[in-house]
């Protein structure tokens, strides 16, 4: 082929890319032309550009872990175009970066708050679904309504709700990826009130995408042939999806001194004593906290086998090592300062090292007042924030009809008769109890109208636990305890006797020695994109409906505290 014949080829094909980007045609340009992940085209517009150019209005930032679930991730980084705008939607530019690569992930995070500046400058052009027409009527918008009229003819469209804001961000991976892409926000000081955040579901469990209406995974490859799936992907998002709001909570882990709070997959060697997680779906205290330690050293780079591990952990648990009793860890659930007890937590074993059994760990007598009392035992302890568990669509909470047997006493955010229906943007947590594995694998198997509902508490609120014997005031090391303690001592669970609390946050293993308190405060709220057709209509979604009863959502978006001033460094 004659050279210059072949430049102007390759030339016509680029631009073609832009708004014609085919799975195929990447890669048989790519094994014509030797393109390699440095050849990469980061980038199909140009913020300089004329005024009559046609300019997108919307932008959408995929940041994908690659790692998560069955590593679907990996296909979208590997896309030998990074940036590219859709045949369906011209208006909306797709930006792909990979979470994982620091570099990458600073370029697109620089990306995001240029846009933020552009939208502050009153820079970008104003966001019309295909079927809108073109407003004229004000000359301050003339030159970007010239814009949008430039652009090819939309065949899809854009819901009135999603209209509303120009940036989205979507995270590709499981929950912990949701999470950390929103620190990575307020890191860099990306104002949430400008932002959608959505997800692609590439994990495990994908209770966020879940509890979105948008499903436990994308079936098949997410890319297809022509780019097909994932234009259809993002399109069903802009075209069947409404906002809705989402309190994030953060979840400060503290122990003892001599003890230790780290991750799962951290060496026992790791050396702190105070840990920071964020918090958008629940925390589970026991069961799920102990099993995914195990999970984490054998996770693999398939989900079924992912889910395959996950069991196979759970039955040793089950049926063999045994969950330990939570009621020996914790001491009581207080109000944010301390002091106020909300719920106490009697022990099954009486340590004989304590000067008074019945005191907590900041000398308040339980005994001589009447607090509301975990009045069984508890081998798992569910603080809930959406109504989703375990990969699952179970709304154990709003669908129990017994169970409150569980507290004594009951006063206070105990009181069901000030309990408000179960909702993820209403600055509330709900605590359920699961008292032994019979009642874990019926929640499992359907079988719901028994539910241990503790709670229904407003943040901040803390979980203060027991001092280890050798902290605990009053200790005397070389008391003769007897041989009844001793048999009792040696009948515990390996973990009680060691004083080692399994914990699990969105999907994020954790291992705390000598656990001292765990502090739970909403942090912020953002805005999120949930399905809403004639099909479904996501869990959030209706939430939204229920709680706004008309109101506009934007005003509910900084009802929090202020995101970037609140949150803490993750560790210490």
């Amino acid at each position: 082929m004659n050279p210059c014949v072949k430049i102007i080829t390759n030339f016509f094909a680029w631009c073609t890319l832009i708004f014609r980007n085919g799975k195929h045609s990447f890669y048989q340009m790519a094994e014509g032309n030797n393109i390699n992940d440095n050849d990469k085209i980061k980038t199909s517009v140009r913020l300089q550009d004329t005024d009559t150019e046609g300019r997108p209005s919307i932008y959408l930032f995929i940041f994908v872990n690659p790692l998560s679930g069955a590593r679907k991730g990996s296909d979208l980084i590997h896309l030998p175009i990074q940036h590219f705008r859709l045949r369906r939607l011209p208006q909306i530019q797709v930006e792909i970066h990979n979470y994982l690569d620091p570099k990458d992930r600073q370029a697109g995070i620089d990306r995001v708050n240029l846009i933020q500046n552009k939208i502050k400058d009153g820079d970008l052009p104003p966001i019309r679904s295909s079927s809108d027409t073109p407003t004229t009527s004000r000359a301050a918008e003339r030159k970007h309504t010239d814009a949008a009229e430039t652009m090819p003819e939309a065949t899809g469209r854009i819901s009135e709700g999603v209209q509303t804001r120009h940036i989205h961000v979507w995270s590709g991976g499981g929950d912990g990826t949701v999470m950390s892409i929103f620190e990575m926000l307020v890191e860099n000081h990306v104002d949430l009130d400008l932002v959608f955040l959505s997800c692609i579901p590439f994990g495990t469990g994908n209770d966020f995408s879940q509890v979105l209406g948008w499903g436990r995974t994308e079936q098949g490859g997410v890319i297809g042939d022509n780019l097909e799936s994932l234009e259809q992907l993002i399109s069903d998002r802009f075209e069947y999806s409404e906002p809705a709001r989402l309190d994030i909570w953060q979840a400060e882990m503290t122990s003892y001194d001599g003890g230790q709070v780290r991750l799962a997959s951290e060496p026992k060697t790791t050396k702190r004593t105070r840990y920071v997680a964020k918090m958008c779906n629940y925390m589970s205290i026991g069961v799920q906290g102990y099993v995914g330690s195990g999970f984490e050293k054998h996770r693999s780079k398939k989900r079924w086998l992912n889910i395959g591990v996950y069991t196979i952990e759970s039955s040793k648990w089950a049926f063999w090592r045994k969950f330990p009793t939570l009621n020996n860890f914790i001491d009581s659930i207080r109000a944010q300062d301390g002091q106020q007890m909300l719920l106490e937590v009697p022990s099954t074993f009486v340590t004989p090292t304590r000067v008074n059994p019945g005191s907590s760990s900041n000398g308040e007598d339980h005994q001589q007042q009447n607090h509301p009392k975990l009045a069984t035992p508890a081998i798992d302890l569910i603080i809930q924030n959406i109504p989703h568990l375990w990969g699952q669509e179970l709304d154990i909470w709003g669908e129990a009809k017994e169970g409150l047997e569980t507290v004594s006493n009951r006063s206070g955010p105990t009181d069901p008769d000030l309990w408000t229906p179960q909702l993820a943007n209403d600055g509330k947590l709900e605590v359920i109890a699961m008292e032994n594995m019979m009642s874990y694998l019926k929640k499992l198997a359907n079988f719901r109208d028994h539910v241990a509902r503790v709670g229904q508490f407003p943040g901040p609120f803390e979980i203060h636990f027991r001092e280890p014997p050798e902290t605990a005031t009053g200790a005397q090391p070389h008391e003769n305890t007897g041989c009844l303690h001793m048999w009792q001592r040696r009948r515990r669970n390996k973990y009680e006797r060691k004083n080692v609390l399994g914990v699990m946050v969105d999907g994020e293993f954790y291992r705390i020695r000598h656990p001292q308190r765990v502090r739970f405060e909403r942090i912020a709220q953002v805005v999120t994109l949930g399905r809403s057709d004639q099909q479904k209509q996501g869990r959030l979604v209706r939430d939204e409906k229920k709680r706004q009863d008309g109101q506009m959502y934007q005003t509910g978006a900084t009802e929090a505290t202020e995101a970037t001033g609140a949150i803490a460094s993750s560790s210490s």
